[in-house]
C-alpha cells in the first residue's frame, strides 16, 4: 500500500506540472488570473514573435554545437581509458567526475575572464601584441556558449562512450588487421560502426540535456542578448516589468515538450537497437588494449589540456579576481594589489542564507527522490502491476524533457492552483518539489540496475517467514541496495549544491540560492564578489566530494574481492 501511494504520488507530480505546462499555453492570463475559454492565441503570439524564432534557432545551434565539443573530447578520452595500455589511465574516470560536479556557470565565469571581447586576458593580450582593434576570440556567441558547455558535459560523454568500448570484443579488429587493414581503417570500418549507436544515444542525451541548461546562456548569453529557451522562459516569467504573461512561455515550453519527448522515444529506441550491436560472446570475449607506446605522453597531454581548459585556468582566474579590489587581467603590475580586500565585501548574511536553503535543497530533495525512485523501481521489475512498464515511461519524462519545463510547471501549479490551500510559491519547498521530479529518472535508471541483480529468491524469503511485503523491502532489499542509493544519494547532493538551471526560475528573497545568488552577482557586475562566493561555494563541495569518491573507491575494491 505505501509502496503504491508514493508511485502516485510520483506519477502524479511529473505528470501534472506537465499537464498543467499545456493547460496554461491555452489560458488567457489577465490581470495575474485565468480569464475566458481555451485559446490559441498563445501559440499564434509565439510563433509571429522574431525572438521566440531567433530563440529557437539559438538553442538547436548551442545544442549541436555542444554535442560537437562534448564528442570530440569525451569520445578519446573514453577510448584512452578503456582501450588503451595507457599508465594510470584510471585515474582519466576519476579527474572528469571532478569536471561534472564543477558547477558550469563556475566554468563560465571563468572562461569569461580568459575571452571576453573586452576584459578577456587572452583577447587583451593577442591585441596588444598583434596591433588588433577587435577581439580574436571573443566567447560572447553562441558559439563561445557551446564551446563552455560542451567541456562540461564532456564527461556525459565519456561516462556513455566508456561502456561501449568496455565491452567491444576486439575479434573483428584483430581479423581486420590480420588482413592489412591500417589503424585509420580499423577505427572508420569497425570500431566506430561498432560503437555507433552509443555514439548517438550519447549525442542524444548531451543534445536533450542542453535544450534547457540556463547556467550557461545565462552567464555568457543573457547579457550579450544571445537568448536560448531557457534564458527565454526566464525573462519571460520575471516580473521586472510589471505582471508577466505566461501563456507564452507555457505555449514555447509545450512545444519543446514535444521534441523532447521524441529526441526520448528515439533514445530509448536507440538503446534497443545498441542489443543487435554486441559482441561480447561469453567465452569468446578476448579484451585488448592499444599500445601507446612513445604516444602515451602526447595522450597524457591531451587528458591534462582539457582538465586545464574545463577546470584549472577557469579557477585560476577566478581566485585570481576574488583576490583583487577591482578585476583586472593578471601582470606584474597588479599582484601589489591582491588581498582578502573583497572578501569583506561580500553580504556574508546573504551567502548564509543562501547557503541554508541550498543545504535543504540538497539534502531533503535527493531522499525524497529517491525513496520514490526505489517504489517505482520496485513496481516495474518486482510487482506483476498491469502496465507498469508505463511507469517506467513516467519516470523517464524527468530526463526526456529541460528541467526549467518542470520549474516553469511548478510557477503556474503555484500561482494559478494552489495559492488558497498551499502557499507554494517564494517557498523552499517549491525548489525541493522540481528537484524530486527531475531527479526521479536518475535514481530509478541506478536503482533499477542494482536491482535486477538481486536475486527473488531473497524477497521470497520474507513472504515466507510471515513479513510482509514493505517489511520485507525494508529489511531485505534496501540494505543490500544501500552501497547503491549511498553513492547515488551523494551524487545528488553535489548536484544540488551546484544547480542553477531549475532554481532560477524559482527563487524570491526567502528561498534564494548560493548558486543563484553568485549568478546575480555576476550578472550585476560584481565580479570579485561573486568569485569570492564561488570559492566559498567549492569549499562546501569538497567534503561532499571528498566522501563520495571515498565510497566510490570503498564500493570498487569491495566489487574486485
Amino acid at each position: 500500500m505505501t509502496i503504491a501511494v508514493l508511485v502516485t504520488i510520483g506519477t502524479l507530480l511529473v505528470l501534472g506540472l506537465l499537464a498543467f505546462v499545456v493547460w496554461m499555453s491555452f489560458a488567457r492570463v489577465a490581470g495575474g488570473v485565468v480569464a475566458g475559454a481555451p485559446t490559441p492565441a498563445n501559440y499564434l503570439t509565439v510563433f509571429a514573435d522574431p525572438v521566440v524564432v531567433r530563440a529557437a534557432a539559438n538553442t538547436l545551434i548551442f545544442a549541436a554545437g555542444t554535442v560537437i565539443i562534448a564528442g570530440a573530447f569525451g569520445l578519446p578520452l573514453a577510448w584512452l581509458a578503456e582501450r588503451t595500455t595507457l599508465p594510470g589511465r584510471s585515474l582519466i574516470a576519476a579527474f572528469l567526475t571532478m569536471t561534472l560536479l564543477i558547477p558550469g556557470f563556475f566554468t563560465a565565469m571563468g572562461w569569461l575572464l580568459l575571452l571576453h571581447p573586452r576584459i578577456g586576458v587572452v583577447n587583451q593580450v593577442l591585441m596588444q601584441w598583434f596591433g588588433l582593434h577587435g577581439a580574436p576570440l571573443p566567447i560572447t556567441n553562441i558559439f563561445g556558449m557551446a564551446w563552455v558547455e560542451g567541456l562540461t558535459l564532456a564527461p556525459v560523454f565519456f561516462i556513455m562512450a566508456a561502456g561501449s568500448f568496455r565491452a567491444t570484443d576486439t575479434t573483428f579488429e584483430e581479423a581486420a588487421s590480420a588482413s592489412g587493414a591500417s589503424g585509420f581503417q580499423l577505427l572508420r570500418r569497425i570500431t566506430l560502426p561498432l560503437m555507433f549507436p552509443a555514439i548517438l544515444a550519447a549525442g542524444i542525451y548531451v543534445f536533450t540535456s542542453s535544450l534547457g541548461t540556463f547556467d550557461i546562456p545565462g552567464v555568457i548569453g543573457l547579457s550579450n542578448r544571445i537568448l536560448t529557451f531557457s534564458t527565454y522562459l526566464y525573462l519571460k516569467t520575471s516580473a521586472q516589468n510589471g505582471l508577466p504573461d505566461y501563456g507564452p512561455p507555457a505555449a514555447f515550453g509545450t512545444v519543446v515538450i514535444g521534441f523532447a519527448v521524441l529526441l526520448g522515444v528515439v533514445y530509448i529506441r536507440m538503446l534497443a537497437r545498441a542489443r543487435t550491436f554486441q559482441v561480447v560472446t561469453g567465452k569468446g570475449y578476448r579484451p585488448r588494449l592499444v599500445r601507446l607506446g612513445s604516444f602515451a605522453w602526447l595522450a597524457w597531454a591531451f587528458v591534462g589540456a582539457y582538465f586545464t581548459l574545463t577546470i584549472v585556468l577557469p579557477l585560476l582566474l577566478i581566485a585570481w579576481s576574488a583576490l583583487l579590489p577591482y578585476y583586472q587581467p593578471p601582470s606584474l603590475q597588479a599582484m601589489h594589489l591582491l588581498s582578502f580586500a573583497s572578501f569583506a565585501h561580500v553580504p556574508w548574511a546573504l551567502i548564509l542564507r543562501g547557503l541554508q536553503n541550498s543545504l535543504v535543497i540538497s539534502l531533503v530533495a535527493p531522499t525524497l527522490a529517491l525513496v520514490l525512485s526505489m517504489a517505482f523501481s520496485w513496481t516495474i521489475l518486482r510487482s506483476k502491476l498491469r502496465g507498469r512498464l508505463l511507469l517506467d515511461g513516467v519516470a523517464f519524462l524527468p530526463h526526456a524533457v529541460p528541467g526549467v519545463i518542470f520549474s516553469l510547471g511548478a510557477i503556474l501549479v503555484a500561482l494559478f492552483l494552489l495559492p488558497k490551500w498551499i502557499p507554494l510559491y517564494g517557498s523552499v519547498a517549491i525548489i525541493v518539489l522540481v528537484n524530486v521530479v527531475a531527479w526521479l529518472s536518475f535514481g530509478t535508471r541506478m536503482i533499477n540496475s542494482a536491482l535486477i541483480q538481486i536475486g527473488t529468491e531473497l524477497e521470497e524469503a520474507g513472504p515466507a517467514s510471515g513479513a510482509s511485503h514493505f517489511e520485507t523491502l525494508r529489511r531485505i532489499i534496501i540494505p543490500l541496495l544501500a552501497p547503491t542509493i549511498v553513492s547515488a544519494w551523494l551524487w545528488l547532493v553535489l548536484l544540488g549544491l551546484r544547480e542553477l538551471t531549475r532554481a532560477v526560475l524559482l527563487v524570491t528573497t526567502d528561498n534564494v540560492t548560493l548558486s543563484v545568488i553568485t549568478w546575480s552577482m555576476w550578472t550585476g557586475g560584481l565580479i570579485n564578489q561573486a568569485a569570492v562566493v564561488v570559492l566559498a561555494t567549492i569549499a562546501v563541495l569538497i567534503p561532499f566530494m571528498a566522501l563520495y569518491f571515498y565510497l566510490a573507491r570503498r564500493a570498487r575494491d569491495f566489487g574486485e574481492t
